[in-house]
């Protein structure tokens, strides 16, 4: 009961407030401006626009304080990389905070000209490069004249301005990340700066100028270098390589270390060209707001910015797994391993249940790898579980991780999950486990909503990747329409041996 009361106060709390106008004209006024007003009280109160270039827009109003949260998601992640340039949409995120052709810069008009140099410089040095036998006297000349351009453009820079104009507006949070599936944009700002942020953001998306680039793919090759010595990125990046062999969820987001070498400001643009569009994003706008002035602001800002027509991502299908892969990954570190199972992708009938599995297996301190592996046996220093990884957008992974508790080996603990496992093939869930689970899931859905930035996250990731910003909630209704016997269906489909591929983390034999 005291649940059941938290999440109606919350959801009442969380509803959209009009401080000066009428509700039911304001909501009549928006849909006459062609807005979608979301009118079940289960859900967000969540106002949705597209702009005729295909711009998707959702709105939240929480009016507890004076901070709006902004969350622009593309879908332009790490699979849309063509072979032999990984880390394309990795690198296209770092360019975006390099600013525009006013932003950034003293003067674009003779920047441009220098920037073309370098561009035409790289092409002739890489050319170079692949010769053979290498004329190594001329190669250094080329790097010479290289290092000169890139110094002569840095006349023309004006470093950081994008995020000092940000800083001086009373931002926080301002990030980008890029995952397998889509880049995201975010920051916070008070509620006064809505028109700035309008006026920046159209700017970066619609005129950005990727200086500084050769820079930056040095920073980037450096940060690959340290996760190349990090041994849980080592170890999450064989697993994926080797669970997938044709699909491109095989592929590192930050890239492999031979394409960032070779990949250049033209490669960018073209990437940039390809995927950065207004049809091909969706903006998540959530606090203190009035929707019709960021509708009105939208139009006048972003309205311009042309759509274009995204490249197909139909990738290669994953084949069927037919073998059980074990992979030693020999590494000075302790012991520790990750496992995978194929799963059928997020819009499968499956999902619901696969979710849940993986609750059971390692939800908390109550799930059944903590109350067996960890505290009952104490084999394992930690065990868990999740759904689905590394993405959302294709079928994707089940995944189990672990470490095993000195002097117990990872083998052992190996062995124990998968009786665990046959034991919910065999067992179905009770009628407790089921309701916590179903309890939790409730319970984080309303937690979200406490944090703008998190809820915008969530609303552009879902539209966009998801194709319904309401997934959350959809998912919900469908889990509690799963019988405990679905569960250990699930089970029995999926986390079987010749659907497995687990690499362990080992310690080198002393020479």
């Amino acid at each position: 009961m005291r649940l059941l009361t938290l999440i109606s106060l919350t959801l009442l709390m969380c509803a959209p407030t009009y401080a000066t106008e009428n509700k039911g004209d304001t909501m009549s006024e928006l849909e006459k401006m062609g807005a979608i007003v979301e009118k079940d009280p289960k859900m967000p109160q969540v106002i949705s626009y597209t702009l005729k270039n295909g711009l998707k827009i959702l709105m939240l109003e929480k009016h507890f304080s004076p901070i709006i949260s902004f969350n622009m998601t593309f879908k332009a992640g790490n699979v849309d990389n063509v072979q032999g340039k990984t880390g394309l949409a990795h690198m296209a995120e770092h360019m975006a905070f390099k600013g525009t052709k006013t932003i950034n810069t003293l003067n674009y008009t003779k920047e441009k000209i220098i920037l073309e140099k370098i561009e035409k410089a790289n092409k002739e040095l890489t050319l170079e490069k692949s010769k053979k036998p290498l004329n190594e006297e001329k190669i250094k000349q080329l790097e010479i004249d290289f290092e000169k351009l890139q110094k002569e453009a840095d006349k023309y820079i004006i470093k950081n301005e994008y995020t000092k104009i940000y800083k001086e507006l009373g931002s926080s949070g301002l990030n980008a990340g890029t995952s397998t599936d889509y880049t995201t944009y975010m920051i916070s700002l008070p509620s006064n700066r809505l028109k700035d942020w309008m006026i920046i953001e159209s700017d970066r998306f619609k005129n950005p100028v990727l200086r500084e680039f050769y820079m930056e793919r040095d920073v980037v090759m450096e940060e690959k270098r340290m996760g190349d010595s990090n041994p849980g990125k080592v170890l999450w990046e064989t697993l994926f390589s080797h669970a997938f062999v044709a699909h491109p969820y095989k592929n590192p987001t930050i890239g492999w270390s031979d394409d960032l070498k070779k990949f250049s400001a033209t490669d960018a643009k073209n990437f940039f060209g390809k995927f950065y569009a207004p049809n091909n994003a969706t903006l998540a706008i959530v606090g203190d707001i009035n929707p019709k002035e960021v509708i009105k602001l939208a139009e006048k800002y972003f309205s311009s910015w042309k759509s274009k027509e995204i490249p197909s991502v139909d990738y290669t299908k994953e084949p069927e797994q037919k073998a059980e892969k074990r992979i030693d990954l020999f590494f000075k570190a302790q012991p520790m391993f990750r496992m995978g199972f194929h799963n059928d992708g997020f819009d499968s009938a499956d999902m619901p249940a696969l979710i849940v599995l993986s609750e059971v297996l390692s939800g908390g301190k109550t799930g059944r790898f903590y109350k067996t592996i960890v505290e009952g046996r104490k084999i394992a220093l930690y065990a868990g579980s999740y759904h689905s990884t590394p993405g959302n957008r294709y079928p994707s992974l089940f995944i189990i991780a672990a470490a095993p508790k000195n002097p117990h080996t990872s083998q052992e603990v190996d062995t124990a999950i998968m009786e665990e496992i046959e034991k919910v093939k065999k067992e179905a869930p009770s009628k407790w486990e089921m309701d916590r689970i179903i309890n939790n899931y409730e319970a984080d859905l309303i937690k979200q909503l406490e944090s703008n930035s998190g809820m915008a996250q969530n609303l552009s990731s879902g539209q966009q990747i998801l194709g319904d910003w309401k997934s959350d909630w959809k998912i919900l209704e469908r889990i509690k329409k799963l019988t405990p016997e679905d569960i250990s269906k699930a089970a029995r489909k999926y986390l079987v041996k010749e659907n497995k591929t687990i690499v362990f983390l080992t310690m080198p034999e002393e020479k």
